[in-house]
């Protein structure tokens, strides 16, 4: 493009922008309503008069409520206005927008509930934990040899620990929304006393009453820094941040077929077509993060997956406080290496204050978190059992699973199905419903596991649930009436060794409640869906 024409063209856009500004208020409301948060604060960026009408409240009261569901906000609070909430938060407003979260922790792995709480304005999160009321048991009329375990489930969040916790300030020092840079990256608590220069040597001098720019090192973007959470206590410390989306050659490169799966993701049991490297991939051979698996811009950050890193640090007596969450890269402290001043000797400056000690770090977890397409858990009138449910597991106890019913590859015609001679209107309307309903695969994967079946992992699977699949109707009670259909279930001794796929049945007692015979260990177990929903309002 030539200078002529790059000048035309910058008049012309002169000449469209003050066509935009002459239009009536409620006609640029309606326009901008259609904009994403960085397409309004680019156009809030190019006039006064834009400004004005891209900031206001309706417009980020609307993207907020996009990423809140369960709740309205209604109110900004503790923020000035609900665009500085929506930036006080941002990027993290996909946290409560999934609101399901999964983690690779051990075998047992994490279910948790994240949500957006307006008494507070912060984004917490808390693990969601089930129970079995009930100990008793009865035999099968159909085979006395069976025991059925009652199932009475109790499920709620663990309140008393808080697992994510963001709390909003609205801060002037806010960084413009930009591609590469969404946000400020805030070290919001500094409790040093003392703190060591970040260029001197370990033997150099400390400096007293820094100020927060001496003590943190250079604000990066949020895409890269680690957010330290406030609910954890005195010796306990979380922080949460952000991974990269694999591209499909690197899960086809890095991906095993067997577990662990090369540390992907979620696992390729769960239908994803985003995934990121686990916890163990993250850290290379001296537990440091390796920088392959954080986003380099917005672009390749991924919403549906994030880490919480959490450790524990203890206090040793001495004259000053290192504060290892907001320290980019935290010195490995040993007492021999610590000045004088650090180390508690008598020969110090007496005007240091006593109370103070030096805060090591002394362990660590990591925890990657995934989220589910919310098409997998939502169920249809075809698609009646698709959900989020709680199964009993027995000595293992309860566990949360998530239930699958692909679509048909062909879309399913259920005006297709006519009356047959001598067939009744409720003879016709029950077969109609159930050429419907039962048809079709069936498979729950297991989202928080045990020893012998982990997370991640299948635990059983139908594969239809129409006639081929087809057991019989059960005549006696206490299950007299419900569809019973062939299943394999998924066992495994500790360890997840020598797993297999074995014979049993599923029964189809409702669409909130399911049992599976466990023919080999002769029992039948429950299943109850979860109401995910009704976590997300704070009591």
């Amino acid at each position: 493009m030539s200078h002529l024409e790059h000048d035309a063209a910058l008049v012309m856009g002169a000449e469209e922008l003050s066509r935009l500004e002459l239009l009536p208020a409620e006609l640029v409301y309606s326009i901008l309503s259609h904009l994403s948060p960085f397409d309004l604060v680019a156009v809030s960026a190019t006039s006064r008069t834009l400004y004005t009408r891209a900031s206001a409240d309706h417009l980020w009261q609307a993207l907020i409520q996009e990423n809140v569901p369960g709740i309205q906000v209604r109110t900004p609070a503790p923020c000035r206005s609900f665009k500085a909430l929506y930036r006080a938060h941002d990027p993290y407003w996909y946290l409560p927008k999934y609101k399901i979260w999964f983690a690779d922790v051990n075998l047992t792995g994490r279910l948790i509930i994240v949500r957006y709480d307006p008494r507070r304005g912060c984004i917490e999160g808390y693990q969601l934990v089930a129970a079995n009321r009930s100990r008793t048991f009865q035999p099968w009329e159909a085979n006395r040899d069976v025991s059925i375990h009652h199932f009475d489930p109790v499920v709620q969040l663990h309140m008393d620990k808080t697992l994510i916790q963001l709390d909003a300030v609205d801060s002037a020092d806010s960084l413009a929304f930009d591609s590469d840079s969404p946000a400020w990256a805030r070290f919001n608590t500094i409790n040093l006393r003392l703190v060591r220069s970040r260029t001197s040597s370990m033997e150099g001098n400390f400096s007293r009453s820094p100020s927060p720019a001496s003590i943190a090192p250079p604000k990066p973007s949020r895409l890269f820094s680690e957010r330290q959470m406030q609910n954890y206590t005195d010796s306990m410390y979380a922080t949460i941040f952000h991974t990269r989306v694999l591209s499909s050659d690197e899960i086809a490169f890095c991906a095993s077929p067997k577990f662990p799966y090369g540390f992907i993701w979620p696992p390729p049991a769960i239908p994803s077509g985003h995934r990121v490297f686990g916890t163990a991939a993250k850290l290379s051979s001296g537990q440091h993060f390796k920088p392959e698996t954080r986003p380099s811009s917005r672009s390749d950050l991924s919403d549906k997956a994030f880490v919480i890193k959490t450790w524990l640090a203890t206090r040793i007596p001495g004259r000053a406080v290192y504060n290892m969450s907001v320290i980019a890269d935290p010195l490995t402290v040993s007492m021999r290496n610590l000045p004088l001043a650090v180390r508690g000797d008598d020969a110090v400056d007496d005007a240091l204050d006593d109370d103070v000690s030096i805060r090591m770090q002394i362990g660590q977890e990591l925890a990657t978190y995934a989220t589910l397409d919310p098409k997998l858990y939502t169920p249809t009138k075809e698609k009646p059992f698709r959900g989020i449910w709680v199964g009993d597991y027995s000595g293992h106890g309860c566990e949360f699973l998530l239930v699958t019913q692909p679509d048909d590859e062909t879309p399913f015609d259920a005006e297709s199905i006519q009356p047959r001679e001598q067939e009744s209107p409720d003879e016709f309307e029950k077969r109609k419903h159930d050429e419907t309903v039962y048809r079709g695969p069936l498979e729950a994967v297991k989202l928080t596991g045990d020893p012998n079946v982990p997370r991640g992992e299948v635990t059983f699977r139908v594969a239809d649930l129409g006639e081929r699949g087809l057991v019989n109707i059960c005549q006696y009670e206490p299950f007299e009436g419900v569809r019973i259909v062939k299943s394999k279930g998924h066992v495994g001794s500790t360890g997840f060794v020598n797993d297999s796929f074995i014979e049993s049945q599923l029964l189809l007692i409702s669409h909130d409640r399911l049992a599976q015979y466990w023919s080999e260990f002769g029992h039948v177990s429950f299943l109850q869906r979860v109401d995910i929903d009704g976590f997300l309002a704070p009591a």
